[in-house]
């Protein structure tokens, strides 16, 4: 058993020392003092408590590591003045890396002069067996039909195929040499310049992604087969100019995103993030002139979401500015460009919830604080409702 004097000793180290019940005052002033303390206490808990349980994503900036990372872009482009047999998609960057006439996972909407949708077709890659063979049952071909290239031969190879008029065209664009779809039975086949004809009033939808190298370069909407003039890139916009039906590239751009913006999948339920806004969804630009050269100065920001429970996920967002002006003999090409430029700079958000010691730090300064605060507060007004009987 402790000793008494143990524990007398003992109780002199009590810090808090009472005084007898006899010697206490109660007062109404008192009460509502204590009472006012304890729904402060208790609101500032509740408050305290949500925090705790609700993650938070900081910024901050960082400078870019220069990883080797690809872009990915997605997205969706109508023109309501210009038919889809016209226009086409090229990429271009600085490392010298083009690409004429883009069909990868690229999908083409014909469209009424309302806007409705008349078709859609995937913009068909006839190094796929499966499209290949879908071409030879519509019009059938031999499953062994090498269509002539009428001379064209691009790629070098030991017999060159072109099975379709669009085949054909992009095999003599990329030479540079002028077309007449009248010349090769691939067109006369497809019947390719009656549905010129009949589609020249048409407008355009085209949506889809594609991957480009993480460098300064453009992807652009133009009209015609593109094809490469020593250093220069050239389109054949013969049929685009003399056109007698108003085409132009007036656009509406539904979407245009940098990057996978999943970034709500992975977040825990309570964390609140600001959305990534696409500052060119939506918007709608041009007139019906034709010779028209529309460009869009595009700045893309890595950005990197860092979760609590260890994933992270690396996306872009961007900043655009744009520009407008007259192609002709000073220079330009009719169509819509996007030039990509990359920002040095990284943000990153990372989720981040208080820790439990912070916690219960902040628990105890509320508790503490609010009762030293009353304390001061009562004695105040007692002393004063003293010192007014006392008068």
């Amino acid at each position: 058993m402790v000793s008494k004097g143990f524990l007398k000793r003992f109780r002199k180290l009590d810090a808090y020392a009472k005084t007898l019940d006899d010697f206490r005052v109660r007062t109404a002033t008192g009460g509502t003092v204590t009472l006012v303390c304890g729904i402060t206490i208790l609101t500032l808990l509740v408050f305290e408590i949500y925090r705790y349980l609700t993650p938070v994503m900081l910024p901050a900036i960082t400078v870019d590591g220069g990883k080797q990372e690809k872009l990915p872009i997605v997205f969706d482009v109508s023109f309501p003045d210009l038919p889809c047999y016209l226009l086409s998609l090229d990429i271009m960057d600085e490392s010298g890396e083009h690409v004429s006439d883009y069909v990868h996972e690229v999908y083409k909407e014909r469209l009424d002069a309302k806007g409705n949708v008349i078709e859609k077709e995937v913009l068909q890659d006839l190094s796929n067996p499966e499209a290949k063979k879908a071409l030879e049952q519509k019009y059938n071909l031999p499953p062994d039909y090498c269509g002539p290239c009428y001379g064209a031969n691009p790629d070098n190879v030991e017999k060159p195929c072109c099975n379709t008029c669009e085949e054909i065209q992009r095999a003599y664009g990329t030479l540079g040499w002028g077309i007449n779809t009248d010349n090769f039975e691939q067109c006369i086949r497809e019947g390719w310049k009656e549905k010129t004809e009949a589609q020249a009033e048409e407008g355009c939808r085209i949506s889809g992604h594609i991957t480009v190298n993480k460098i300064r370069g453009n992807f652009h909407f133009s009209a015609g087969t593109a094809f490469s003039h020593g250093s220069s890139h050239v389109h054949d916009l013969s049929a685009f100019l003399k056109n007698t039906h108003h085409q132009s590239f007036k656009h509406y751009i539904h979407t245009l995103q940098f990057g996978s913006h999943d970034y709500n999948s992975q977040k825990q339920k309570r964390t609140k993030v600001s959305e990534l806004i696409n500052p060119l969804d939506g918007t709608n630009w041009g007139n019906e002139q034709t010779a028209k050269m529309y460009q869009y100065f595009i700045k893309i920001v890595p950005t990197e979401f860092d979760y609590l429970n260890g994933k992270q996920l690396r996306t872009f967002q961007y900043s655009v500015s744009r520009q407008e002006q007259v192609a002709g003999s000073s220079g330009g090409l009719p169509g819509v460009f996007f030039m990509l430029d990359h920002s040095p700079m990284r943000i990153i958000y990372s989720e981040h919830r208080p820790t439990l010691g912070s916690f219960m730090t902040s628990v105890c300064g509320i508790i503490g604080g609010i009762f030293s605060v009353a304390t001061i507060i009562d004695s105040v007004l007692y002393r004063a409702s003293k010192m007014r009987k006392a008068m």
